[in-house]
């Protein structure tokens, strides 16, 4: 049971968000684990604003829900770093800060005054994380690079899609999620080292490099067979009921391996001929037959909703899991028992769920506790709460574009 009423884990450390989509992310985790993030944008507002989708498909930079997904949880101010008066704001910024995570082109810090070797002079126990496409050193250092590269580059868009078909892309922005896990790990890794230490450190995060710790296996492989992995068809000739099976209500995926698992199935299904056979038991024999065996089972699937399919697939141990639509997942009793979504309204936005967060601490857990920051919306709450200046001031530095 999750004790509600203790600060989140990382309340009381305050983080200055610089980062483009590649790392919004990451600073969102650290965000829904208690951290007073500022999400630092130039005037007008970061370019996530403008990504899809956007409520009722009007573009709107307070609209983009794409934005507002990875900034809840945080402030928002606007700075020019382009000026030097935005410069010199930002110094004063880090100096309250603990950790700073930029995307920016690698050297561009330093071109603008702001690299690491100067705000650790301030403060020697700053955490400073640099996540970009390929890392701060290298020949591809400063080659430019979205999500569908990592993943390109990396081995994975190769290893998905059929046998002699062009490779596919994975949906969603893996890369771009991997390199925010690790840049977020990272983080948590560098403030406990502080901790013991009083020390901070840069971290250097590489999309590239993350993605390709999602093959897994496949490096470690070919490195020392010389095999070249392979892609595993979804159609029946090579793998073992993968294909998406369609109930009365949807579709369900059956994976079996066992000899027993399949025996229990097919005691399930009433045994059926002429799958009942001992020698279908076997794996490759199935391979080798499959149109009897998909026939069975899809004439079986279609007699089912998918969730008595699941139901009883559990109770008999086999492996049979529903394909959820967005509707299904959000009004799944385990998603609401679990919390995983929660209630939000955002002032232009209006009512939406948003993710819980994760993981889920007994003792600490995280918490939602702002939806995603207006252009600008928490300016005077810092620029002169927190730094000391003046309503005078603010609308001078607007004036001047620095704000």
């Amino acid at each position: 049971m999750m004790n509600s009423d203790r600060a989140p884990p990382l309340s009381g450390y305050r983080v200055l968000d610089l980062a483009g989509p590649l790392a919004s992310h990451c600073v969102k985790l650290l965000a829904d684990m208690g951290a007073d993030v500022v999400k630092v944008e130039p005037p007008g507002g970061d370019e996530a604003r403008r990504i899809p989708p956007f409520k009722n498909d009007l573009p709107h930079p307070e609209k983009s829900l794409y934005f507002l997904h990875y900034n809840t949880n945080k402030r928002g101010i606007t700075l020019n770093l382009s000026s030097p008066d935005g410069r010199a704001i930002f110094l004063q910024l880090a100096r309250s800060a603990d950790v700073v995570v930029e995307t920016l082109p690698p050297g561009r810090m330093d071109e603008l005054g702001l690299g690491y070797s100067v705000l650790r002079g301030d403060k020697p126990g700053l955490v400073m994380a640099s996540i970009t496409p390929f890392g701060q050193t290298g020949p591809w250092r400063d080659y430019k690079a979205t999500d569908i590269a990592g993943l390109a580059l990396s081995n994975l868009m190769i290893l998905a899609g059929e046998p002699g078909e062009p490779p596919l892309q994975a949906p969603g922005e893996l890369a771009y999620g991997m390199a925010s896990t690790y840049g977020a790990l990272g983080i948590a890794i560098a403030l406990y080292h502080r901790m013991e230490t009083g020390e901070g450190q840069h971290i250097d995060v590489s999309m590239h490099e993350c993605a390709a710790h999602i093959a897994g296996y496949f490096i470690p492989h070919y490195s020392s067979t010389g095999a070249k992995p392979s892609r595993a068809s979804r159609k029946g000739e090579e793998t073992d009921l993968y294909d998406p099976y369609p109930t009365k209500n949807g579709y369900v995926r059956i994976f079996i391996i066992p000899a027993e698992q399949w025996r229990r199935l097919v005691d399930w299904m009433g045994r059926p001929e002429p799958i009942a056979d001992a020698a279908f038991e076997k794996m490759e024999y199935r391979r080798q037959h499959p149109e009897p065996v998909h026939k069975a089972v899809s004439e079986f699937c279609m007699r089912h909703t998918k969730e008595e399919l699941y139901d009883e697939g559990q109770r008999r141990r086999i492996s049979v899991t529903p394909i959820n639509t967005v509707k299904e997942f959000i009004e799944s009793p385990h998603t609401k028992a679990r919390q995983i979504f929660i209630p939000m309204e955002h002032p232009a936005v209006g009512k939406y769920l948003h993710y819980g967060p994760v993981p889920k601490l007994s003792q600490t857990p995280g918490r939602i506790t702002r939806t995603a920051p207006l252009i600008g919306e928490h300016n005077e709450e810092i620029y002169c709460g927190e730094l000391g200046l003046s309503k005078e001031d603010l609308l001078g530095l607007n004036a001047a574009g620095v704000i």
